[in-house]
């Protein structure tokens, strides 16, 4: 078998070409490689945070490890002015920044019930609405308004074990509703 000239000047061009690639691959690789934000991936036991507000760059929900403070927060997410209080984060915590300087934490609030039920957090059965009891698989409309009922003749709900009050809600039922509810804290 003979192979032209034209052939061989050819297939020296490819092979230098399929050379070159892994080069050029490995230049490039490591100038344009994403590097995930400190506190943005999850761990064991940790808190989920989110930062709500214009600043797009640090927007987000953050997995912070228990005892993470505000401040440490602030400079990971490149929040350039520090937040006047600095205090330990808690868990489903939502942290808002000034509308008129993007750099700034001016409010804590709870997050959204459907963010934290979408993260596997629970809510507060004493604070949840309607609206957000059914986002919750197992309850229905009539099951919501008859938590609410409850809680309103109540006062409060002390103890999860109460919603078997309710007609329909037994032990296996509530099993399944118990892992998205919490019994929050008394107001002081």
């Amino acid at each position: 078998m003979i192979i032209s000239e034209n052939k061989l000047k050819g297939m020296i061009a490819f092979s230098l070409m399929l050379a070159v690639i892994p080069f050029f691959c490995l230049i490039f690789h490591s100038a344009l490689q994403y590097r995930i934000p400190a506190f943005a991936d999850q761990c064991v036991d940790c808190l989920a945070v989110e930062i709500a507000g214009k600043n797009q760059n640090a927007a987000g929900i953050y997995f912070v490890p228990p005892g993470t403070t505000v401040g440490q927060l602030a400079e990971s997410a490149a929040i350039k002015k520090k937040p006047e209080n600095d205090f330990q984060l808690q868990d489903g915590m939502r942290l808002i920044m000034d509308s008129d300087s993007v750099d700034r934490i001016i409010l804590t609030a709870a997050m959204p019930s459907i963010t934290r039920l979408s993260l596997g957090l629970p809510i507060d059965i004493n604070k949840a609405s309607e609206e957000d009891l059914l986002l919750i698989r197992g309850i229905g409309q009539a099951t919501a308004r008859n938590i609410l009922a409850l809680r309103d003749k109540l006062k409060r709900f002390d103890d999860m074990s109460q919603l078997m009050e309710i007609k329909g809600i037994k032990e296996k039922r509530l099993a399944e509703i118990k892992k998205y509810l919490y019994v929050g804290e008394r107001q002081k």
